[in-house]
Order: structure tokens, then C-alpha cells, then sequence
């Protein structure tokens, strides 16, 4: 909805307090307050109503709130009264090339560089809105500007000054990059290789990008080709190692680390790469090793860091684990919050937002600490994936629930779910595993019990692969054909909770198992399904989670080298008390797994 600011005379009492105003309003503006901002840029307003500076960061405030229509319109208010300012075309420009209003976005651009001809955001904003008209050649002129006024500047006006070489298309592809305009980089960097096939940086680069987008087998023949090229760069060996560790061809992996290692022995990423390989192959006090030597190397190297403390958790070790687990912040990308993270002081009436951050399992994992929040003295807002809304709807006293992406109400203080328990300093003794914590709704429970449900035997539940965007999947996953000596069995009905693309699996089992996808719509059903079962068998997913939140008997699946929530060694989890843990003796032999889960999944059906 548009806000129109009602032009008003000048308030002749007041005039001279609006330069001290504006000071005020800038300085909350650019800490983040933008609310306090907005306040005192309407406050200058009620004194001169043709203010067109505070019009203009009323729809700068607008355009950071994500509420576009207001932005255009209050910019182009801003125009009017004062229409010699590029940055006021060039923020126009942004808010409509939001609204998908790419043409419009290029004419403010332009009109943005013909008052201010060396106006580097709106020459780099002027690209990207010609790529989205699909006019890539046109943009590269304004890429090419971008780049020379950028800090590199030197480097860039040479590699301008001829724009149909190699070097050119592969410097802009990392400008877009840089930006993490991935899809846009691409042809860039194929543009680069049709002038030069033999330019090692573009096929890395490419290589990094079709890696980024699941295409791994291109984005090794690339790696391999930069590697081929340029055989004396360690990076080059260290992206190839990463993209056939992906693939699964481990000890191919570890030649490629070693190698970018021997090169470069001070390669900090090189010794982060190593040791991801070896904790997949259970390797982990050599692993543990190589992360303490990268960081020996680079402490302030995030990746490394990160990965020390999911293995410091793997271990046991959570005192450690929880606080370095809070360099996740700097990986991964956290949303913009000015209010403070809470840190477990009384909130005494305070609101506190509760917020997730990853996959579905890590949220219904850690919903468990509500309780805890709610003791501290406050209400709570949660917010929650779309597909866990019906569901966290049924935990009692949250004060009001969002789905993640939408408008947040008003709140005093925040925190990630997945740092609560660095929050309660949690222990393997504290872990808070009363269970059920979780329960399904009314509506749900009604639309399972309407499905056909055996009445005799044993109704067991599968889930054989996760999410595939997830990066180790290959090694938590499985083929449904590898479950095939549980699906013989006598008095047992098999259901599959099975989502997403490796369902399809079941048109090639000659196995019953009835198919419960059609009938599921968010993880409330699947909720409501598990209740109606005796026994959930699943790899490390969500599922394992929503069951064992359920306190439904779980039979979890693991790898070698699990995830760092399921410990070493242990055959059962402290977070769920019915969970029963099945790991891989070695690496990928699934069948050892099964065929334990067969003898146990006999004795089970045998008590029916």
C-alpha cells in the first residue's frame, strides 16, 4: 500500500532544528534502527512537508523493509521537489527492478549516470537489470565500468581496455560471484572459455558454480581442466578433491587434498578439505587434527571452525562443542535483527522470538527447549517453516506463531533454536528428553484414521533417502532396492513416509508398501501417519526426529560417520529415549545394517 506524505508549509518556528534532526535520523539509520530513523525522518517532515531528502530515506527505509510500493512512491515524491540527485533514481531503480520492473529499473539507472557519470552502484545496478531483460551484451559495458571504479581499479582498466579477450568475461563472471549472482556468472564464464579454451581460471570458476547447482559430474570435468592447466595451483587440487568427495570417490579425494597440500603446505582450506573427507570415513581424531592445524594456520577460518565443533559435539564434548557451533553465523547467512540475542537472563514479561534456522529436523529437534524459554518469564513468538505450521500450532503457550519469510510481529529480544543449548549450557546429562513434546493435530489425526489401516500385524513406516540438497546425502541415503530383505517378512504392512524425488523409487519395488505421499501435505500429516504405525525405520532425516519427538519406537539408520546429534559408538540417542541406533560397521555397507535390522525387525513381529 502506497504512502503519500502530505505536503505541509513550513513550520517558521521550527526550521532550525531540522539539520540536528536529520543528523539524529541518519546516525539511527545507518546503525539499523529503522524504525527510530523513520520516526525522526517524519518528524522533519511535519516541519517541512517539500523535505526531500527525508522523503527520499523514507523510501530508502521502505525499500530495506521490503515494501516496494512505498519506496517507488515515496522517492518519486522526493524527485519532484528536488530532481538533480542520482541517488535518488538509482534507490527508484532498486525498488523497481524488486517490483520485476526491469525496464523501468534501466531508465532510472541511466538517468541516475547521466548526473553522475562515475556512479559505481548504479554503472553495477545498470548490469544486472539489463542480464534480467536478458541484454547480456549490453551489460557488459556497465560490468566493465563497475569493475574500473572499483578498489582494483588499475587491474581492471587494463583488462577493459580489451573487451573481447578471455580475461575480460572471466573477471566480470567474478564480480558476479562475488555478489553470489550465480546463474548469472555462468555464461560469463562459458563466453570466456569460447575465446579461450585454455584459460584455467574460467573452467575453475565454472567448475565452482555448476558445483554450487548439483551438477557435479560438469563441475569435475571443469575442476579437472583448470587442475590440467595450471597443475602447480593448490586450489585447483583442493576444488577437485571437494566436488569428487560430493561424488562419493573418496580416496581419489584424498590424493587431490594431499596434493594441493604438498604445494602449498601452508594452505589453510587445503587442511579443512582433508579432514572433511576423513571424518566421512571415521577417521575422526585425524580429522580433529587437521581442523586444529588449519585454524594453527588461520584462526579466523569460519569453514574450519565450524567443522572443529561438529565433531567436538560428535564426541561428546558439548561445553566446547555448543559455544564454537556459534561460528555457524559467520558460514551461513544470519537475517538482520537489531533486537539483542537473548542469553538466558530472566526475560520478565519481555516478548522473545524463537526463531529456526536450518532443516525441518534440526527444528522439530530443538522445539523440545519451549518449555524452558517459557519458564524464564516471557511470551514467546515462534516462527517455523511453512510445513512444521500446523503442527507447532499444538505446543502450548507460544503467544503467536509465524511461518518463516513472513512479517514478524513486534518483539523484545531473539534467539536461534539451534543455540538454546549453548543458552541452558546443556550437557549429555541435561538434554531435555521428556517425550512425547510434540502432538498431532485434531484435523490430521482425523485424516490419517480415515485411511485403510491393517488390523493385524506389524505397521512399520520407511524412509530410505533424505534431502539431496543436503551436501553428505550420498552417504546418509540409500536405495529403497537395499531395504529389500526387511520387505519379505511375514505379519509385517510397510508404509512409505518417503517425500521428494526418491519416492519414485517404488514403482520399481515388486514389494506392498503402500505409498502415504499422496495423502500428505505438510509434516503435520506426516505426523499424524507415524501415529498410526507400530515401528518408524528411516535414514537420518526429519522423519526421525518427528517420530522420536512423537515418542514413537524409531529405528534410525546411520552411516559410519554420522551426523554430530547422534554420537560414537552408542546404540541409542539421549535425545530420544524409543530411538534405537543402526550403524555402518564400514564405510557405505548398508547391507550389515539391514541385515541386523531384519533379525531385530524378526524378534519385534515375533511380540505382535
Amino acid at each position: 500500500m502506497s504512502r503519500q506524505i502530505p505536503a505541509k508549509p513550513v513550520d517558521e518556528r521550527a526550521p532550525k532544528a531540522i539539520p540536528e534532526l536529520l543528523k539524529l535520523a541518519f546516525a539511527a539509520h545507518q546503525a539499523g534502527r529503522l524504525d527510530e530513523a523513520e520516526g525522526l525522518y517524519r518528524h522533519i517532515l511535519a516541519i517541512d512537508g517539500h523535505h526531500a531528502d527525508s522523503l527520499h530515506l523514507l523510501g530508502v527505509i521502505a525499500l530495506q523493509k521490503k515494501d516496494y510500493e512505498s519506496a517507488v512512491s515515496l522517492i518519486r515524491q522526493a524527485i519532484v521537489i528536488k530532481s538533480g540527485i542520482a541517488a535518488y533514481y538509482s534507490n527508484l531503480g532498486a525498488a523497481l527492478r524488486a517490483l520485476g520492473r526491469a525496464q523501468e529499473a534501466v531508465d532510472c539507472y541511466q538517468h541516475a549516470l547521466r548526473l553522475k557519470p562515475d556512479y559505481l552502484e548504479a554503472h553495477y545496478n545498470l548490469a544486472n537489470a539489463l542480464c534480467d531483460l536478458g541484454k547480456l551484451e549490453e551489460a557488459i559495458p556497465s560490468y566493465q565500468r563497475a569493475l574500473a571504479l572499483g578498489p582494483e581499479s588499475a587491474e581492471a582498466d587494463a583488462v577493459a581496455s580489451n573487451p573481447d579477450s578471455s580475461e575480460v568475461y572471466c573477471k566480470l563472471g567474478n564480480a558476479l560471484l562475488a555478489k553470489n549472482e550465480l546463474a548469472k556468472a555462468a555464461p560469463f564464464f562459458e563466453r570466456s572459455l569460447t575465446l579461450r579454451r585454455d584459460n584455467a581460471e574460467a573452467h575453475n570458476c565454472l567448475g565452482f558454480v555448476l558445483e554450487a547447482t548439483g551438477r557435479l559430474e560438469e563441475a569435475r570435468e571443469h575442476y579437472g581442466r583448470a587442475r590440467d592447466l595450471a597443475p602447480e595451483k593448490a586450489e585447483y587440487h583442493s576444488n577437485l578433491g571437494n566436488v569428487l568427495q560430493a561424488q562419493g570417490r573418496l580416496d581419489e579425494a584424498i590424493q587431490c587434498h594431499q596434493r594441493a597440500l604438498e604445494l602449498e603446505p601452508g594452505f589453510a582450506k587445503g587442511y579443512n578439505n582433508l579432514a572433511v573427507v576423513f571424518a566421512i570415513q571415521g577417521r575422526i581424531n585425524e580429522a580433529m587434527a587437521l581442523y586444529e592445524h588449519a585454524l594453527t594456520l588461520d584462526p579466523d577460518y569460519v569453514q574450519a571452525q565450524l567443522n572443529r565443533s561438529m565433531l567436538q559435539l560428535l564426541q561428546g564434548d558439548f561445553a566446547s562443542g555448543w559455544r564454537n557451533y556459534e561460528s555457524r553465523w559467520q558460514a551461513l547467512k544470519q537475517r538482520s535483527l537489531t533486537q539483542p540475542r537473548w542469553q538466558g537472563e530472566p526475560l520478565a514479561g519481555k516478548c522473545i522470538l524463537l526463531h529456526a534456522e536450518q532443516g525441518l529436523g534440526d527444528t522439530l529437534q530443538f522445539l523440545r527447549y519451549l518449555p524452558q524459554v517459557q519458564a524464564a518469564g516471557g511470551s514467546v513468538v515462534l516462527e517455523v517453516p511453512a510445513r512444521l505450521l500446523r503442527l507447532a500450532a499444538q505446543l502450548p503457550g507460544v503467544a503467536e506463531l509465524v511461518t518463516s519469510g513472513d512479517p514478524l510481529p513486534p518483539f523484545d529480544c531473539h534467539c536461534p533454536l539451534m543455540s538454546l543449548p549453548l543458552v541452558f549450557g546443556t550437557t549429555l546429562e541435561s538434554i531435555p528428553a521428556d517425550v512425547p513434546y510434540l502432538s498431532v493435530p485434531a484435523e490430521a489425526m482425523q485424516s490419517a484414521a480415515a485411511l485403510r489401516w491393517p488390523a493385524k500385524g506389524l505397521r512399520v513406516g520407511l524412509v530410505w533417502s533424505g534431502n539431496p540438497d543436503y551436501g553428505k546425502n550420498l552417504f546418509r541415503s540409500m536405495a529403497l532396492r537395499q531395504l529389500e530383505p526387511l520387505l519379505d517378512l511375514e505379519g509385517i504392512h510397510f508404509f512409505s513416509l518417503q517425500m521428494g524425488a526418491a519416492a519414485a523409487q517404488l514403482a520399481q519395488t515388486p514389494a506392498e508398501i503402500t505409498d502415504l505421499a499422496p495423502v500428505t501435505s505438510d509434516m503435520a500429516d506426516t505426523a499424524a501417519q507415524i501415529a498410526h504405525l507400530d515401528l518408524v525405520i528411516t535414514v537420518d532425516t526429519s522423519v526421525a526426529h518427528m517420530a522420536g519427538a512423537l515418542a514413537k519406537p524409531v529405528w534410525l539408520l546411520l552411516p559410519l560417520a554420522p551426523n554430530w546429534r547422534w554420537l560414537q559408538e552408542r546404540a541409542d540417542s539421549p535425545w530420544y529415549p524409543q530411538m534405537r541406533l543402526f550403524r555402518q560397521p564400514r564405510l557405505g555397507d548398508w547391507p550389515s545394517v539391514v541385515e541386523a535390522v531384519r533379525k531385530a525387525l524378526v524378534e519385534r513381529s515375533a511380540q505382535v
